[in-house]
């Protein structure tokens, strides 16, 4: 039966560990920092072989208190306190804590912000996770503080090595225009992965970098509207376009020619989009997002059959809903963006939805779609066996 101690320190290091996670998420870094150690000392606590060491830890550490208080009231003495200190107290943006704020309201340098630096942040995590993979200090699987936050250990894996030595050689500019791009700190990642295309010689690094760019530029200008769809800046997307084609010319890797592809259809170049989303699919077959923006070149295009073999096969794959919702939203914005000129967009949404389950969905467009006059009696026959082999009679009309 486990020690009522230990069940409330258990409770207590919880408590600790989860108001971290909240001023983490508010980005108070310091603070979040300072409540996870918390809780991590009160998870280890003393074995019980060593009772009779920690008085005489106890008086020790009670003399290095008495110490550096004196030692502080000296440089108190010596550096008298600025009343310029006592406003920063009261204010209501400083998030420092009270002892924090009280050791530095005396100290000869200026006080500091509380908050850590990008650089700063990087290292302390690289550290825990380094102390993770040591076999004494392997971290239960049951254990409440769940690690790094997973959004940055997730970065750590792609873009840190470990190195012969046991130590993580991490492209901090990389790691950093990622992470801020995740925040939505988009000038600022720029900023970053600027720099850092500019200091490297690593031609493998810099086309990294440049992949990193583009992603930014990207998400800079997409905005995501209460609809669920999407619009584009297009300034945005010539410029990621432009940094995906320096990362190209280092690494012409399938995501990366993918993702051009899609660039160029948003910019209305639908060959080059067709071209580069070719390339992608020669490379990695199994890019389903790339197969349903090549379906969407050709349907823009005109070429209903090559558009409905390749959401055809995308179907016959079975992928993974959020798949289907990708190519049914971006079909819905080629509706939005060209009312009354895209029919076979309602077909191929309602193929995509019936194959999805969304039969609702599927119904709507299907019968939009027959309510188009469109060339060939074929492609509506279609669309009323597609009708017909759903269970539409519980949907409302």
């Amino acid at each position: 039966m486990p020690h009522p101690q230990h069940n409330q320190g258990e409770s207590q290091a919880r408590e600790h560990y989860l108001r971290g996670n909240r001023f983490f998420r508010q980005r108070a870094w310091g603070r979040a920092l300072a409540e996870w150690r918390q809780a991590t000392r009160l998870r280890q606590p003393a074995p019980a072989s060593h009772r009779r060491r920690r008085f005489a830890q106890l008086q020790a550490a009670l003399a290095l208190l008495v110490t550096v208080l004196v030692a502080y009231h000296v440089i108190y003495t010596v550096f008298p306190r600025d009343p310029f200190d006592l406003l920063t107290l009261r204010s209501e943006q400083d998030t420092r804590g009270w002892w924090e704020r009280f050791l530095e309201t005396g100290r000869p340098a200026p006080p500091s912000s509380g908050k850590l630096g990008i650089r700063d942040w990087w290292y302390q995590m690289r550290e825990r996770m380094l102390a993770e993979r040591r076999p004494e200090r392997q971290r239960d699987a049951n254990d409440p503080r769940g690690g790094i936050p997973e959004r940055w250990a997730d970065l750590m894996r792609r873009y840190g090595r470990l190195g012969p030595g046991g130590e993580w050689d991490l492209d901090l500019r990389l790691v950093s225009g990622n992470g801020l791009s995740r925040l939505g700190a988009f000038q600022q990642a720029v900023a970053v992965l600027q720099r850092g295309i500019a200091e490297t010689d690593d031609p493998l690094q810099r086309g990294d970098l440049y992949t990193a760019l583009a992603n930014a530029y990207y998400y800079q200008g997409y905005q995501l509207q209460p609809d669920g769809l999407a619009r584009y800046d297009l300034e945005m997307v010539r410029l990621a376009a432009d940094a995906y084609g320096h990362a190209l010319e280092i690494v012409p890797r399938a995501m990366s020619l993918g993702n051009m592809g899609w660039m160029h259809y948003l910019l209305g170049d639908y060959a080059a989009a067709e071209e580069f989303s070719r390339r992608a699919l020669m490379r990695a077959d199994h890019l389903e997002y790339v197969r349903l923006n090549l379906g969407l070149v050709y349907l823009v295009e005109g070429r209903i059959y090559d558009a409905f073999e390749q959401y055809r096969t995308v179907i016959t794959r079975q992928p993974e809903d959020e798949v289907y919702l990708g190519g049914i939203n971006d079909l819905r914005e080629l509706v939005r963006d060209q009312p009354g000129r895209q029919p076979f967009a309602h077909f191929m949404i309602g193929i995509l939805a019936a194959a999805q389950g969304d039969y609702s969905l599927a119904q709507r467009h299907l019968e939009r779609f027959l309510s188009h006059p469109v060339p060939g009696q074929s492609w509506k026959d279609v669309a009323r066996e597609v009708l017909a082999s759903m269970d539409t009679k519980d949907l409302e009309p």
